[in-house]
């Protein structure tokens, strides 16, 4: 495995070196651009994280805010391209699917061709703010837009020529924003939004009372399972926050599952937990927008959760929880790293107190 990851990095190096001797690259600085003459703007996001997504849409707002006169477009991953289609600062989507441009090349070359007959003027390279993609650079370079604003750093930064250099201390959210908060003097931190359908959210949550046949007074408490890698915290310790839960009978507990926990959704003892499988985005959407509490680890629906402005107590196993955990008194919790026990307990504790500010 080192010996494969010491020849990709090589092989990283060597294609960089190459792509550097072809591509003419002209910088140019914030100040060159006057926004209100700016008419057409592509974002390049590639990333089929529903997190990163999430986080990401304070960008499009920011972006509306700024170059009041433009027209807003967006290159998007196939994926997570369902969270954006109700935005109201993106007009045009172009779908990017991975895996069907390999099968089939000249779908991709179609794709942008159709994107460069629109003349943007400026691109934004909407990837990770701590190392960019090489693959999102190149494709926000073929868009053909004279200015491509990124962030330095990263395979990104070889295709883009106004380089913003990202705060390591910034939320992810804020980071993205400073992509076009140099071109105006307005510092706004504008938070991650998710759109809904009213009368879809209704109708789900109609459907989940039926179901379960509660009450409307009943606070309903989503437990999202997954998680990826050290990010994941054992379903035990799920059980455990579901067992006191429902001892109290306001709190309605439920086990959620996405796609990658279908397995050890299939071992759920279903006559004593309540638990759901989730493979459609918008259907998970329109569960959560129902949660009174929404709690999880550090992944994609805490992102969502918080989005959506519903209470949410986000599980970090890791010391990263300044980057991408929320908190606000009485609405965003955060359970640092420490002995299960007493996180189990700082879970529990939280929803009491919760219970406890909502009766004031």
């Amino acid at each position: 495995m080192k010996v494969l990851k010491t020849a990709e990095r090589f092989g990283k190096k060597f294609l960089t070196s190459l792509i550097k001797l072809f591509i003419k690259q002209d910088n140019y600085s914030t100040s060159e651009i006057d926004p209100t003459e700016v008419t057409r703007i592509i974002i390049v996001h590639l990333d089929r994280k529903i997190g990163n997504l999430i986080l990401s849409t304070p960008l499009f707002e920011a972006t509306n805010k700024v170059f009041v006169n433009a027209t807003i477009d967006i290159v998007i991953a196939s994926p997570v391209k369902v969270l954006i289609d109700s935005n109201p600062f993106i007009q045009n989507i172009y779908e990017f699917n991975h895996t069907g441009f390999i099968r089939n090349p000249f779908k991709l070359f179609s794709l942008l061709s159709a994107v460069r007959k629109n003349n943007y003027q400026v691109a934004i390279e909407s990837s990770n703010p701590s190392g960019t993609s090489f693959l999102n650079g190149f494709v926000t370079y073929l868009t053909k837009a004279k200015y491509r604003i990124g962030f330095s750093g990263g395979g990104g930064e070889l295709f883009t020529n106004i380089h913003i250099i990202p705060d390591k201390n910034d939320h992810y959210f804020v980071s993205k924003q400073k992509l076009v908060t140099p071109f105006t003097s307005i510092d706004s931190q504008i938070k991650p939004k998710i759109f809904t359908n009213k009368n879809e959210v209704e109708l789900t949550k109609q459907e989940v009372l039926t179901r379960y046949n509660l009450n409307v007074n009943q606070k309903i408490i989503g437990l999202w399972i997954g998680a990826r890698d050290r990010k994941k915290w054992d379903i035990e310790n799920f059980y455990a926050i579901y067992n006191n839960l429902k001892t109290d009978f306001k709190y309605f507990p439920i086990l959620l599952f996405g796609i990658e926990e279908k397995s050890l959704f299939k071992t759920i003892d279903k006559n004593n937990y309540n638990s759901i499988l989730f493979n459609d985005l918008n259907k998970l959407k329109n569960f959560i927008s129902c949660c009174e509490v929404f709690i999880s680890g550090d992944t994609g629906p805490l992102h969502y959760a918080y989005a959506l402005d519903v209470i949410t107590i986000g599980i970090f196993l890791q010391d990263n929880y300044s980057t991408y955990g929320y908190s606000s008194e009485g609405k965003n919790f955060i359970v640092k790293p420490g002995k299960t026990e007493d996180m189990i307990d700082e879970v529990i504790r939280i929803c009491k107190t919760f219970e406890m500010i909502s009766e004031q």
